[in-house]
């Protein structure tokens, strides 16, 4: 139990770190430079610090893929339903691997989903560089 309780924190971070960081990055902010001052900052977890790189340069394999991701947190929610414990941002991470999966990136380490936000929104509102 204590396995899915980490994991569930794990793709909660993943998730919240991608939304900062895509959302910096169309304000206009350079993407190297948000992830060294985002894993600099209060926010910097071990975790956050080890994988943060990876939304620059996703490796091909994978160090924890979206589809064990997704096996963890769902069986975290299926017990959170039984135990009658709310789990809100858990599920919202589990619908973007949901989204992940579909997309093809089911293979792919969890910091993919840094590029599933970015496919998620319009490159006509990317500002100008």
């Amino acid at each position: 139990m204590l396995k899915l309780a980490i994991n569930i924190s794990l793709a909660v971070q993943m998730l919240a770190f991608a939304e900062g960081l895509v959302l910096a990055e169309r304000s206009g902010v350079d993407r190297k430079l948000a992830v060294d001052v985002m894993t600099q900052s209060p926010i910097g977890s071990p975790m956050l610090k080890a994988r943060a790189g990876l939304a620059l340069d996703l490796p091909e394999a994978a160090w924890f893929d979206v589809s064990l991701m997704q096996k963890d947190v769902a069986l975290a929610l299926d017990t959170g339903r039984e135990l009658h414990v709310p789990l809100p941002s858990a599920a919202t991470a589990d619908e973007l691997r949901t989204l992940a999966r579909a997309l093809g990136d089911e293979r792919r380490d969890i910091a993919a989903l840094f590029e599933v936000l970015e496919r998620l929104t319009s490159k006509a509102s990317r500002p100008p560089v």
